[in-house]
This record gives C-alpha cells, structure tokens and sequence, in this order.
C-alpha cells in the first residue's frame, strides 16, 4: 500500500510539472515568435518582455524537464547532493530569476520615462535597449558564478523535485546576491511603479503630451499586470517561508512538503500569465497572434487537401480526353 500511495504521489507530482513544462514552453514560445515577427511590437518593451519570454523558455528547457525525470525516477536525485548537475541546475535557476528581476527594473524604467519624460524617451532606441539587456544576463550569469566554481553547498529537495542552495549555509554570497540583485531592483521597481500608477491615477496633473502617451500606449497597463501576476505567483511561497520561519513546523509534515511542492511550481510556472497579460491588453499582439494562428492552420489545411502527384496524372490526362 505504501508504494502504491507512493507512486500515485509520484504521478501526481509529475502531471503538475508537465502541465507546468507545457504552460512555459508554449507561452514563452508563442510570444517570442508573435513579437519578432510584428514590426510594431519589436520596440523597446517588446525587447524586454521578449527577454522575459527568453527566460521562460530556458527554465522550461533545461530545468523543468530535470524535475519530470526525477519524479519518475526517484532514486536518480539529480546524482546527489552537491553533484555538478544538482550545481549547474541551481545555478541555472538562480541565474535565469536575477535576470528576469533586472528586466522587470529596466521595464518600470522604461515606463517612467515614456510618462515623466517623454521628449528624452523619444531618443531611446533598440540599440540600447539591447545593450541593457545583454548587460543583465551577464551580469546575472557572473553574479551566480560562484555556486558552480565554488565551495557552495546545494541539496535535492525531493519534497520540491529540484536542486536549490544552502541559503543558510552560504550566508555571506547570500548577503552580497541580496544587495547587488533584489534591493536595489526592488527600490527601482516600487520607485517608478508608484510614480507610474499615481500619475494615472491623477491624469490631470499631466501635461498633454504625457496624457496622451497614457492613453495611446497599452504597454502601461499590460506592465502593471504582468508586474501584479509575477507578485501573486510568487506571493504564496513567500509567505509559507516566512510563516515557517517563525512557527517551526512539525517534523516529516507531509502536508507541508505537499503545500511548498505546489506554491513552489505555482511560482516557476507564474511567469505564463504574460501572454495572457499580452493577450488582453495589447490589440496587435492579439490580432498577430491570431494571424499566426490562421496561417498555421491555413498551411496545414493545404498540406493535407494539395493533390498528389498520381492525382495530378490523372486530372492531366481526363482533361486531355
């Protein structure tokens, strides 16, 4: 009875990861394709959020699949602890989340100054758009350095299916990954986004041109979603670390293990509400990908009801008698 309800956990872990592979791969896919083939949403937000889309698409690729295979096969665990694979895995997660968080910065940024200065926002250009981004995944990738070519200690968590670090083992990179990476992007992101929403709120405090930039433009309101989806997903792990931190739970809590496997996947697989978000909010991502669509389709269709060859004959040869 034991390994039945062992499997059956087994295979119900497993389906909520594929559903989570499927979620990120086809999201993150679609939206790199919709915005790189649509002139007018390859701009400077598209490059980020493209960027974001990038992120998902690698997590979807090179971590995601690790974790099916070790549900499945549970005494593989990622060939033990502190195992170059269990490292690459929890780097590569690491690194992949500093980079989306830099973009999400660069994005408020991006928005403060097409509201608040929109004469100077007239010369950004793709150029440095790509310049700052290439300059997050690098720094991000340097940044989470160390836990692969150092002396840090990271475990498989078999509750959670993944490698992660020894936070508390490795306090002092912890230390300098909070005050290169989350604070001062934190500052940035609540700095410009209060500023951002408190002058759509007051439109009459703007000057014209700033007013009509807020209500021509639907990248405001598509940031402000994706920001607010990102929050939520992420929203219930961060509140069960901080009530396990100060309530200790019971030992072996299978109830627990179970909570913490489903907020953590609820987190990585988060990130796919942005094509919703794009969907809803921006007309011409929804009519390009609706476009995209329709000629996947229509090629199909054409695919399957062209004539053969032998038909071809034939139809040659009655219209020859």
């Amino acid at each position: 009875i034991s390994g039945a309800a062992l499997t059956a956990l087994a295979l119900g872990k497993a389906a909520v990861i594929v559903g989570v592979e499927v979620l990120l791969f086809s999201t993150s896919f679609i939206s790199i394709v919709v915005i790189a083939s649509t002139p007018d949403l390859y701009d400077v937000i598209g490059c980020y959020f493209m960027s974001l889309s990038v992120a998902d698409l690698l997590t979807s690729v090179l971590i995601v699949p690790l974790s099916i295979y070790s549900t499945l096969t549970p005494e593989w665990k990622f060939m033990g602890d502190n195992s170059l694979l269990c490292k690459l895995s929890a780097y590569t997660q690491i690194a992949l989340f500093c980079s989306t968080v830099y973009t999400f910065a660069w994005i408020c940024i991006d928005r403060y100054s097409a509201m608040m200065k929109p004469a100077r926002y007239q010369d950004q250009s793709l150029t440095r758009c790509k310049c700052w981004i290439l300059f997050s995944w690098i720094t991000s990738l340097l940044t989470c350095a160390p836990i692969v070519f150092a002396q840090m200690q990271v475990q498989f968590q078999s509750e959670l299916e993944l490698c992660v670090l020894n936070w508390s083992a490795t306090s002092a990179y912890s230390s300098t990954l909070l005050i290169l990476v989350f604070v001062p992007t934190l500052v940035t992101v609540f700095n410009t986004g209060y500023k951002v929403i408190r002058a759509m709120r007051n439109p009459h405090e703007l000057d014209d041109s700033q007013r009509v930039i807020i209500e021509t433009d639907p990248n405001f309101v598509l940031t402000i979603f994706v920001m607010v989806a990102f929050v939520l997903s992420w929203l219930p792990l961060l509140s069960l670390k901080i009530f396990s931190a100060f309530v200790p739970p019971p030992e072996a809590s299978e109830e627990l293990s179970l909570v913490s496997f489903i907020f953590t996947w609820l987190a990585i697989a988060g990130p796919s509400s942005k094509f919703l978000c794009y969907m809803f909010c921006n007309p011409i991502f929804r009519r390009s990908f609706l476009s995209v669509l329709s000629c996947c389709f229509s090629s199909s269709s054409r695919g399957r009801s062209s004539p053969t060859r032998s038909e071809y004959a034939n139809m040659s040869t009655s219209s020859y008698l």
